[in-house]
């Protein structure tokens, strides 16, 4: 018989040193999530004493067995932005066998799809000696949006697993696997419409801009207004898609380590409504190229304001 009270206890004096270790490992990763392009919410946090508890009331986990006392989660927008997560934390950190939930589905079977692996970190990791590798663990779950929308949809009902939906009529449990088969078309479909509307030049020069831009900022961006700054930008390259998204591969290189300041001083800036768009390095291309025929043309669907405050914030003067 588990003792509980000796559990609420050890949990109460361990749960910090838990919460540092899942900030740690959730600051390694999103940093080098974030140099891959890809958008991701990142967030860690340690069980409740409550939640904790009643793990072990389920009678299949000792204290010391209990494989997610601390939770890292990954969401991503994209399925093909799965793997890219996942590739990154096995570079970083010893990693368990990858608990693919999709994976596991037959094909003919629906139902609660996530990637989930353990991460600890590697013994020559400078903060491996605050946190052993053979006694600390986080468990990541990396999702997609759609697969995080299911997953928190079931988790405070019961038909996340098959054992919880047994008790039900068979119409419950088709109507749930229908809802969870669902979910699953809609993300096939959005990672197929994502790849097929870059084939449009506005769009597939704000793809290019984006993987830059999610390099700099997890903020996200309103896509409408994106398209409106780059139809109205693009004439003034007077060349193809495949080489404004040349030039402004070539901008950002050439000035990342300048950007990444910017980014991450930006609190301390008045920034421009632009700053968080992924266009905004597009301006600046343009603005160090050909700063008057962009002032110009600018000034005919936006205020001059926003553009010089774009350009401040970048070093770039009107003067």
């Amino acid at each position: 018989m588990i003792d509980m009270d000796e559990a609420r206890k050890r949990w109460l004096a361990e749960r910090q040193t838990y919460e540092a270790l899942g900030k740690l490992i959730e600051e390694k990763l999103r940093e080098a999530v974030k140099k891959q392009g890809i958008w991701c919410n990142l967030t860690s946090r340690p069980k409740e004493p409550h939640s904790l508890l009643k793990k072990l009331l389920k009678g299949k986990h000792t204290y010391e067995t209990i494989p997610d006392k601390v939770g890292a989660r990954c969401i991503v927008r994209h399925l093909s932005d799965l793997d890219v997560v996942v590739s990154v934390a096995r570079k970083l950190f010893e990693c368990s066998e990858i608990d693919s939930k999709l994976e596991k589905l037959a094909e003919d079977r629906v139902g609660y799809c996530s990637i989930h692996i353990d991460l600890r970190l590697r013994d020559q990791d400078p903060e491996a000696a605050n946190y052993p590798p053979n006694q600390y663990r986080v468990e990541l779950q990396v999702r997609t949006l759609g697969q995080h929308l299911w997953a928190e949809m079931a988790h405070d009902s019961f038909y996340k697993s098959d054992e919880t939906l047994s008790v039900f009529n068979s119409d419950v449990r088709r109507r749930a696997n229908l809802m969870s088969g669902l979910i699953e078309v809609a993300d096939r479909e959005f990672d197929r419409l994502n790849r097929e509307t870059a084939l449009e030049p506005q769009i597939e020069l704000y793809k290019e801009l984006e993987q830059y831009y999610y390099k700099l900022t997890a903020r996200r961006p309103d896509p409408e207004l994106s398209l409106q700054v780059i139809s109205l930008l693009m004439p003034l390259y007077k060349i193809g898609e495949q080489e404004i998204a040349e030039r402004i591969r070539d901008f950002f290189a050439n000035h990342e380590q300048i950007l990444h300041s910017v980014y991450d001083n930006a609190a301390e800036l008045n920034v421009s409504a632009f700053f968080y768009q992924p266009e905004v390095l597009m301006i600046c291309e343009r603005l160090e190229a050909d700063q008057l025929a962009t002032r110009k043309i600018w000034n005919t669907r936006f205020p001059e304001r926003e553009l010089e405050s774009i350009a401040n914030a970048f070093g770039i003067s009107f003067d």
